[in-house]
């Protein structure tokens, strides 16, 4: 089991929410992900300092780059 942190984020790119949780591995944090984004803006998945994986909206950067 490897810790998580799942992130729920708004269009401002703020964190609503956020869940930490042992997983089995990658696939099994984001398919959880996946299930929290379908009813929000982002959700993002962490890992020590590591990004797994965001699903959801893109980043918003807040402008062109």
């Amino acid at each position: 089991m490897q810790h998580y942190r799942v992130y729920v984020v708004t269009p401002q790119e703020q964190i609503s929410e956020a869940v930490e949780v042992d997983y089995r591995d990658d696939r099994h944090a984001l398919a959880e992900a996946q299930r929290l984004s379908e009813a929000e803006h982002a959700v993002e998945v962490w890992t020590g300092d590591r990004l797994v994986g965001r699903l959801g909206e893109a980043f918003n950067f807040g402008g062109p780059l």
